[in-house]
Order: C-alpha cells, then sequence, then structure tokens
C-alpha cells in the first residue's frame, strides 16, 4: 500500500524546525523506520511531516561538561554502536544498539526517532535508564532536559509534547570502576522484539565488592522497568548465584507484561527471574579486576 498524501516540509535548522512544528498536523520525521510502516497501513495520516534530515548538527556525538558525552537525536543506531568512545566508555549501550533489529535498520533508524516512538518493547531505553541518561527536548518555549526514566509514561505514550523535538542524549561521565550486560530473549529470530531484555550496570568497589547497580527491563511492562531492591540485593557481594537469584525473584514480583506476539504474560512472568539471573552473572563476570 502507498502513502498517503501529506506535505513534506525541509527546515535547515532547529529553530526553523521548531517552528514549522507549530502547524497543525505536523509531525516530525527522523529515521522513518517506524513511522513509514504506519503510514502505509494508514494507523497514522499527518497532514504535515517535518523532516530532521537537514539537522546535521543533531546527528553529532561529541564529549560533554563532566566527563560524558552527548549524542544527537539523529545520529542513527549504527553510527552510536559502532562509535568509539560509545564502545570504550558505555559499552551497554554499545552491546544493547548491537542487538537492535538487523544493521540495515540500525543504519537507518535514529535514536531520537526510536525514543519517540513510545513502544515499550524498545531496546535502548532500558540501556539509557541504566545509564542515568538524559534527554533534551527543544520547543518554541525553550530547551528542558528530562530523565530518561521519566520520558516513557504508559503504553505508547511519552513526555514528548507535540511542539517538541527531541535534540539529543547526555550521558553522565562513567562510573570508574564498573561492568555491565545486556540480554535480549526473542522467541523468534534474533532481530525480532524481545520477548524480554534485560540491561544489568554493576559498580564495583576496589576490593572486588559491588557497590551497587541497576537492572531495567524493557518488554516486561507498558514502560521500561526499573526494578527495585536490586542494589541493596548485590553490595557487598561479589554477585554470586544466590543474590543473582534474589533480583531474579524481585524482578518477577514487580513486572506487569503484556502478552504479545513474542509470548504470553504468563510465559514473560515465568522466564524473567532466570533471564535476571544470566544477566546479572555475566555483567558480574565482566567486573574489573579487583585493585592491588
Amino acid at each position: 500500500m502507498g502513502l498517503p498524501a501529506f506535505e513534506l516540509l525541509a527546515p535547515g535548522s532547529v529553530e526553523e524546525a521548531i517552528r514549522l512544528l507549530t502547524k497543525e498536523g505536523a509531525v516530525p520525521l527522523a529515521g522513518g523506520t517506524a513511522i513509514v510502516p504506519l503510514l502505509r497501513q494508514r494507523l497514522f495520516t499527518p497532514s504535515r511531516l517535518v523532516s530532521l534530515h537537514r539537522l546535521l548538527a543533531l546527528a553529532e556525538i561529541s564529549p560533554s561538561d563532566g566527563g560524558g558525552l552527548s549524542i544527537g537525536a539523529m545520529a542513527s543506531l549504527r553510527t552510536i554502536e559502532t562509535h568509539p568512545l560509545v564502545r570504550a566508555r558505555y559499552p551497554l549501550l554499545a552491546e544493547t544498539l548491537g542487538q537492535v533489529a538487523n544493521v540495515r535498520v540500525r543504519g537507518g533508524a535514529t535514536l531520537g526517532g526510536n525514543l519517540a516512538h513510545g513502544d515499550y518493547r524498545l531496546d535502548p531505553p532500558a540501556a539509557l535508564i541504566a545509564l542515568d541518561a538524559r534527554l533534551r527536548l527543544g520547543s518554541a518555549r525553550g530547551v528542558r532536559a528530562l530523565p530518561v526514566k521519566d520520558f516513557f509514561l504508559g503504553f505508547f505514550e511519552t513526555a514528548k509534547q507535540a511542539d517538541e523535538i527531541l535534540l539529543g542524549v547526555d550521558l553522565p561521565a562513567p562510573a570508574p570502576r564498573a561492568s555491565s550486560h545486556y540480554l535480549k530473549f526473542t522467541t523468534h529470530a534474533s532481530a525480532d522484539w524481545p520477548c524480554v531484555g534485560v540491561a544489568v550496570q554493576l559498580r564495583w568497589e576496589a576490593s572486588g565488592k559491588c557497590e551497587g547497580g541497576r537492572v531495567i527491563l524493557t518488554a516486561a511492562a507498558p514502560t521500561p522497568l526499573d526494578v527495585q531492591g536490586v542494589g541493596e540485593a548485590l553490595r557487598g557481594t561479589t554477585v554470586p548465584e544466590a543474590a543473582a537469584r534474589k533480583a531474579g525473584e524481585l524482578a518477577a514480583e514487580q513486572i506487569e507484561p503484556l502478552g504479545d506476539a513474542a509470548g504470553s504474560a504468563w510465559y514473560k512472568r515465568e522466564i524473567t527471574p532466570a533471564l535476571v539471573r544470566r544477566a546479572l552473572l555475566e555483567a558480574a563476570r565482566r567486573a574489573p579486576r579487583r585493585a592491588g
């Protein structure tokens, strides 16, 4: 099925794009990997699409003040995945992005478009939340910052206002001693949506004991789920089997799974404890060597 009729606008600056988004029926267009299928199926029929492809500044990846990293919203998932600074300093993000769909899709999909879609099955939000990332959103009212964890409000619902553009993602300086892992479990092809995805970020003391950590689940609730109590369960341990199993039990108690093509709600609830345990044990295996 062909695309419905719409007016395509191609602003040359962020300011112009923001102005055009105040027009009735205007919607931003990034990589198009999510929005174009919706257009073809007539599930989404905006009268105007504001293309962001000419906004080259929004595709930049650069160090930020305080030792962090700024990633433009128009940077492709593949560009971020393979960027030397991302791979060296934020391996969890690189590992997660490397499991999104396939290389062709990652080459066209942008980080901003991926997040703005708001799908509860997205892989990147789990890693970004585990890394305490913040979003920058721009509108005629100015620029506001928002933690990624607060961006997803409900089933396909985000905090982005209709007249806002997602400008970029800011990552804080990485922890000096950390390890991580992203475990994506699929019931079909590896490039498919996750049945459940588990992002783990652990911090370590010089003694080799766990200082704390986070476990973020995707596809296990209407929004990414930050499992509560994990840090306390792991703190002061080397993350043995028993601690990892306890974290898995905590996750199973907190998830609100939605049945979909990848698995029923019952199935997701059954497999989540084992997935969390495996992800934690792998992250612990990658822990930096004990100082001294």
